[in-house]
């Protein structure tokens, strides 16, 4: 897995994705790639999304991504997320916006398309993921219930990255 790694950059025009660097794993503090239990054989793929050794959280749900579009756009101050990839192809920008983090202000970027694929996006780290080219099933296990008044709007799906 390539991550490139950078910051917002805003100015009078615009704000922009300026990525700098590349690395072989996310480098915002907390955030981990894991690889879920899965099974995958010709006529099936079954992805563990619980299980004794991973906190369940309380809530989980499945999002359907057109080719396109995306989800997220987001952080929380009280919540944490585990997001598995299911079935295709899912662009994750993360960005920490936690003022206490060793991190504060990276941004990471990068893909993931093999079932199972999870990320661990800790309360703080505002995260957008874009359906690339085809049809894209997330798993999102929540470490509490839904709260409107939680999620804190961050745009990072639409900002191109500057060149």
């Amino acid at each position: 897995m390539a991550v490139r790694e950078g910051r917002v950059v805003e100015t009078q025009s615009a704000r922009t994705l300026k990525l700098e660097s590349e690395c072989a794993h996310p480098t915002i503090s907390d955030v981990r790639v894991t690889q879920a239990q899965t099974f995958i054989n010709e006529r099936r793929v079954l992805v563990v999304s619980y299980n004794s050794e991973e906190p369940p959280g309380t809530l989980g749900y499945t999002v359907v991504v057109r080719p396109g579009f995306s989800v997220g756009d987001h952080f929380h101050h009280r919540r944490e997320e585990r997001i598995l990839v299911l079935h295709g192809r899912a662009q994750f920008r993360l960005l920490d916006e936690r003022s206490d983090s060793d991190s504060f202000g990276r941004l990471n970027v990068f893909t993931l398309d093999y079932p199972g694929s999870c990320v661990r996006v800790p309360t703080g780290v505002a995260h957008a993921i874009l359906a690339e080219g085809t049809l894209t099933v997330l798993q999102v296990l929540a470490s509490s219930d839904y709260d409107a008044s939680d999620d804190m709007h961050v745009d990072l799906s639409t900002l191109r990255e500057d060149r």
